[in-house]
């Protein structure tokens, strides 16, 4: 049994895998931790043409990495703290749903995990990623 946890950082993210944890261990799943960052071309939209290939995107984009890389990490310790032996961070970089979808398939996972939303505020009762997730994943999807 192979689970995907996908996190962002968020309380919320956090929270979801704090919740699927036991049911992985139950099931003595191997566990991914994905955590995406944004594409770097997004990056460069956000910053504007006099930004590109400067310092600041430079720093932005190894910001991004570092990032994804600790949110990743910070949820593969939270599982093993639970008593799950076998798990791996792993992050990547591009649209969240899409890279979501493509490790599920690449991977071989058996249900994907996420949180029902990762910004505060929305005022939808799923955010817009995991709406993706769900209408598009080919395996169950499990929404905390």
């Amino acid at each position: 049994m192979k689970v995907l946890f996908c996190t962002g950082g968020s309380e919320k993210s956090e929270n979801a895998i704090r919740a699927a944890a036991p049911l992985a261990k139950d099931l003595r799943a191997e566990a991914t931790v994905l955590s995406v960052g944004p594409p770097p071309d997004m990056i460069n939209r956000l910053l504007g043409a006099e930004f590109r290939m400067s310092e600041v995107t430079i720093d932005t984009d190894k910001a991004v990495i570092r990032n994804a890389t600790k949110y990743a990490e910070s949820g593969a310790k939270i599982l093993k703290k639970a008593g799950i032996e076998h798990v791996i961070a792993k992050t990547a970089r591009g649209e969240i749903a899409d890279e979501i979808l493509k490790e599920a398939v690449s991977g071989d996972y058996d249900f994907i995990v996420v949180s029902a939303k990762g910004k505060p505020g929305d005022r939808h009762l799923l955010g817009s990623n995991t709406r993706k997730v769900l209408a598009k994943a080919k395996i169950p999807v499990y929404v905390v």
